[in-house]
């Protein structure tokens, strides 16, 4: 039986300041819910937090990009034996690398943007886009993070540059005019489809965070079979990579409805503005109850 839960916050990707903000919220509920709780924070070498960790019944990971997301820590878990929130070591790497999900979808029949990726600045530089604007973006990062809409040839290099200080891997893609749609999957059972509507041209990190630069409709305003599409496409990718617990897959709904598929998130954010909690809201599930149901849903492993 779970009662001391050690939630693991920080992490050294660029989207710590989320993590920390996703724990907060997290840890609120598990008190609520009547669990004793400790942060846990990373903030140099993994293996330091290890006795901190073996002290808890359970470990929610509210980590979001770098060693946390990407099967590191997972195995760090595995390694303990500590039942922790999520995917695990397999699907969290393979969630992490946008072309490798992105070959599994072409690979199923799944639109997703065509796309190039490259080993270092240098070859990335030296490509020239048939046509613009493209997407510059890391291979494995987050929150939009280092991700630039380039709409001529004049901005393509500082494009790769800026996306090169955060993954040394970069994915070039084509860039889809159309709505921003996302889908929460828990348990294997995809929720209510979010629109995300943002004040920049870009769902960037500002509109992503901060209160009020974004507008979200869920369920989202479209027919019911593009619905369908939107969740049938999600569930396949959950599966595809193998994913447990619970994740976020998001896509562009462009021309005639058609839905292009992006990534797929296996550690979602959790802050007050984010996607995963406002799904099952429109399902009936408050903050409190999800947290619930992704540690339940652990406890299947």
């Amino acid at each position: 039986m779970i009662k001391k839960i050690a939630i693991l916050i920080g992490g050294d990707s660029a989207e710590r300041e989320i993590s920390i903000k996703s724990g907060n919220a997290i840890q609120k509920a598990c008190n609520t819910l009547g669990y004793v709780t400790t942060i846990v924070e990373i903030d140099g070498n993994v293996a330091d937090i290890i006795p901190q960790l073996k002290a808890n019944d359970f470990v929610f990971i509210a980590l979001h990009g770098g060693k946390g997301e990407n099967g590191v820590i997972q195995g760090l878990l595995d390694s303990i034996k500590i039942l922790y929130n999520g995917a695990g070591v397999l699907a969290s790497a393979l969630g992490m690398e946008k072309a490798l999900t992105k070959q599994l979808a072409d690979c199923m029949g799944i639109s997703t943007p065509k796309w190039r990726t490259f080993a270092n600045v240098g070859s990335a530089i030296e490509f020239h886009p048939a046509n613009y604007p493209v997407v510059v973006k890391p291979s494995a990062d987050g929150s939009t993070i280092g991700l630039t809409i380039v709409e001529k040839q004049d901005d393509y290099s500082e494009a790769v540059k800026l996306a090169d200080q955060f993954d040394g891997n970069i994915l070039v893609e084509d860039y889809i005019a159309g709505r921003e749609m996302t889908v929460t999957l828990i348990g294997n059972k995809a929720y209510p489809v979010v629109e995300i509507v943002p004040k920049h041209k870009l769902y960037d990190y500002e509109c992503k965070y901060e209160k009020g630069m974004s507008e979200y409709f869920c369920p989202a305003e479209i027919p019911d079979e593009v619905t369908e599409q939107l969740q049938d496409a999600s569930l396949k990718m959950y599966n595809a990579i193998q994913c447990s617990g619970y994740a976020r897959a998001d896509f562009i709904l462009g021309k005639n409805d058609v839905p292009w598929f992006l990534e797929i998130n296996t550690l979602p954010g959790m802050t007050e503005t984010s996607l995963v909690p406002k799904s099952a809201k429109a399902a009936g599930i408050s903050f409190n109850e999800l947290i619930q149901m992704i540690i339940d849903e652990a406890l299947k492993k």
